[in-house]
């Protein structure tokens, strides 16, 4: 994975599309709102499921009786694909929680072959397992702006090559140059935030920041429920939530059907003040080597209340809303890879949510039995 923050007059460029982008997703969303009156914060959970996610009768049935579901939500731009999944745990809400606070331990998944938390300040001890393969230098070698097969802007595409030069120590030297890059990306964005977010020039120029922005003006499900989210993702580091826990760590995950992908994700777990009857758990992508322009998964952990004792939580409802935009998904006919990706995304969903459900009830009935 290599990359750059944006140059100067990228800088303030992103700066410009960056309170465009805030100002159109907060007088949007205030406009929908005022449109749909008082329930376009859809103040429960079943509100949600109902009129936001439009869940049927018997998907809803299905989840009350412990079954996991899951579901393609429509989005309006045709490169992105988006996923609802959700299921009961019988565990408090705090107990899960504190897991998943356990880093690295809980950003670990069966599709992410390798995981790596960011110190602070970011150091390259942080990437040392990062590797360049010989096929990656292969690829590389070739990799000019309009046509390479990794998310690069143009100026990094050339320091890569440069970089590569002759030898049969490329592979090291590449990796090591990598590794600086990827430590001075990760401290520009936690001083400066999604003004400081990858410029890509693998198919045209596109701004990441901008692609986020533009994904998440579409993605009303979350942001209407939980604005603070919104204002979080689009605002950091200006906007922390109070009592945040906040990480950055790199990956690489093992996708269905695609070529695996080396990401830097910022991720974020706190309750929102205008609910605080829920937990959220958001991971941010910053930067992906191959596919995805823009990223982010929600999983929310909702208490559930109590037959005939709404104060008293028994057990929590997991929501997970996942999210990507990606910068060419063919669809239809044999090259239908669009669907297919869909397709396993929404089986990740699937598995990820019953893997949580098990692991915490296990955990719990664990420290329960001490």
């Amino acid at each position: 994975m290599r990359l750059s923050p944006a140059t100067d007059s990228t800088r303030r460029r992103n700066f410009s599309v960056a309170r465009v982008a805030r100002a159109v997703l907060t007088f949007g969303g205030l406009a929908i709102a005022s449109r749909a009156g008082a329930q376009a914060r859809w103040s429960t959970l079943d509100e949600f499921l109902t009129s936001g996610i439009r869940l049927t009768a018997q998907e809803r049935a299905a989840l009350t009786r412990g079954a996991t579901v899951a579901r393609m939500l429509p989005t309006a731009d045709t490169r992105d694909i988006a996923v609802f999944g959700a299921v009961q745990a019988d565990v408090p809400r705090a107990f899960f929680i504190d897991r998943q606070r356990e880093f690295p331990r809980a950003l670990r998944t069966p599709s992410r072959t390798r995981v790596a938390v960011f110190s602070d300040p970011a150091a390259t001890t942080d990437v040392q397992s990062f590797t360049v393969t010989g096929d990656d230098l292969k690829e590389l070698r070739s990799c000019r702006p309009g046509d390479c097969n990794f998310k690069l802007p143009a100026t990094e595409m050339e320091r890569v090559r440069s970089t590569i030069g002759a030898g049969s120590d490329a592979g090291a030297r590449v990796a090591a140059y990598a590794r600086q890059r990827m430590v001075e990306y990760v401290t520009e964005y936690r001083s400066r935030g999604n003004e400081a977010m990858v410029v890509y020039d693998d198919r045209g120029k596109v701004s990441s920041s901008e692609s986020l922005a533009a994904m998440l003006r579409d993605s009303s499900y979350v942001f209407l429920a939980v604005p603070s989210l919104g204002q979080h993702l689009l605002d950091y580091p200006r906007s922390n939530p109070p009592g945040a826990t906040q990480v950055m760590f790199w990956s690489r995950d093992e996708l269905p059907h695609l070529r695996p992908v080396q990401r830097i994700t910022h991720q974020s777990i706190f309750q929102p003040p205008e609910l605080p009857q829920l937990t959220i758990v958001a991971a941010k992508q910053i930067y992906a080597d191959h596919y995805f322009e823009a990223g982010l998964e929600v999983l929310a952990a909702v208490d559930r209340a109590s037959p005939g004792a709404a104060t008293e939580p028994s057990g929590i409802t997991l929501v997970a809303i996942r999210r990507y935009r990606f910068d060419h998904m063919p669809s239809g006919g044999l090259l239908n890879i669009r669907g297919r990706v869909a397709n396993g995304l929404r089986d990740g969903v699937l598995a990820d949510l019953e893997r949580l459900k098990s692991d915490g009830e296990g955990r719990w009935r664990e420290q329960r039995g001490r």
